[in-house]
């Protein structure tokens, strides 16, 4: 098990990417704490880590909100009293536009979701990681971040932010015995993402479009996305800093 007792904290862990990693989390031997904001659905991520013989915790967390980050971390520190691993899942679109289309409300709650969340969250851990001289924070981006995307004005703008978050902190914390990188997945099946096809009258043919898109013929897994930030938060990846992974079937390489 590569993640034995370690403790980690996945934001969005309700659903999607963040669901995948925390149950392959649970498979690797760690303590897994699920926060999403619908605690309907971090309560359903914990309860399948533990019918599968793995350990786990579940809370309410809205990443945008100072006092619930503090009051989740403080929780989580309080019972296992650090935190090793932290996944800074949470986010996602608002809309799809392009500047000219986006609203002022959409921007701001894009980048609160995406790139403020991820910035209270590691702000709230990294306190007890450079304490114990030891920890590994992944960020979540996205290919967007990296390339061109139609009519995604925020949310590129919000994931290239985070990508620049990943490198500035692993700048400012690898002498304080801390690993910081980021995952950016391309086109995944998650519930989430198939949901949206259906409320388009194009959806499979998006689809199709997307699978094109790739060098190896198919969208990604939850899983496949999971496996990556796995190996970046285990020792296997001890030498691994300030990188940015793009797990995305080669869609960045064409």
């Amino acid at each position: 098990m590569r993640l034995k007792d370690e403790v980690v904290i996945v934001t969005g862990g309700g659903s999607g990417i963040g669901e995948g990693a925390c149950l392959l989390f649970g498979k690797e031997g760690a303590i897994v704490v699920v926060g999403d904001i619908v605690p309907e659905s971090a309560l359903a991520t914990s309860t399948k880590i533990m019918n599968a013989g793995g350990r786990a915790m579940h809370g309410n967390l809205d990443v945008t909100n100072v006092s619930s980050v503090e009051a989740f971390v403080t929780d989580v520190l309080h019972r296992y009293g650090r935190v090793d691993v932290l996944v800074n899942n949470a986010g996602g679109p608002v809309g799809f536009q392009s500047v000219l289309g986006s609203t002022e409300s959409d921007w701001d709650r894009t980048f609160a979701v995406n790139v403020k969340g991820a910035f209270l969250m590691s702000q709230a851990v990294l306190p007890s990681m450079i304490e114990n001289k030891s920890g590994s924070i992944i960020n979540i981006g996205s290919v967007v971040g990296l390339k061109g995307t139609k009519n995604r004005a925020a949310y590129s703008a919000a994931k290239g932010a985070i990508i620049a978050l990943t490198r500035a902190m692993a700048v400012d914390h690898g002498r304080d015995g801390i690993r910081v990188n980021c995952v950016c997945p391309g086109g995944t099946l998650t519930a989430r993402w198939l949901h949206d096809l259906t409320l388009q009258p194009n959806g499979e043919a998006i689809r199709k479009a997307r699978e094109q898109e790739t060098l190896l013929g198919r969208l990604g897994e939850p899983l496949d996305i999971a496996e990556a930030i796995a190996f970046l938060a285990s020792r296997q990846a001890s030498w691994i800093t300030g990188i940015v992974l793009a797990v995305d079937g080669g869609v960045t390489a064409s």
